[in-house]
């Protein structure tokens, strides 16, 4: 009886260090991950300011060849430009949610394999402990 305690003892500790070992492995997954969409999102924000850039750039040219315009064409250039601002906005937006959802779809799956991998070892658990009863 003695001997079946220790033995149980000793699987309990294997079981709980395989646990360990996975869940551990799966935080090295995730900080992998992250850092991977950490520099996704450094990229895009740097190609964001960069469009920006360019756009202000432009503007600023339009508005220096549009010095001797009317009033009436200084307010349309003014709301072109606005409109362009806006445009730029929303599809920076939609660049951003597409990428979110893509990282979020990546760490469902992520974790659907961490889920699996968890159930399988319990299964094996469980199957060790019916063979040995």
């Amino acid at each position: 009886m003695a001997q079946e305690d220790t033995s149980a003892a000793g699987t309990g500790q294997r079981h709980a260090a395989e646990h360990a070992d996975v869940e551990r492995r799966h935080a090295d997954d995730h900080a992998q991950v992250s850092q991977r969409h950490l520099a996704a999102h450094e990229e895009i924000y740097a190609r964001h300011g960069s469009d920006h850039t360019l756009l202000a750039s432009r503007h600023t040219g339009e508005r220096e060849k549009a010095a001797d315009a009317t009033p009436t064409q200084k307010a349309a250039l003014s709301a072109r430009h606005g409109a362009q601002h806006v445009v730029l906005e929303i599809r920076h937006a939609a660049q951003l949610a597409w990428m979110e959802a893509r990282h979020a779809g990546g760490r469902l799956r992520m974790d659907q394999r961490h889920a699996a991998e968890l159930l399988a070892q319990e299964r094996r658990h469980a199957r060790e402990d019916r063979q040995r009863a």
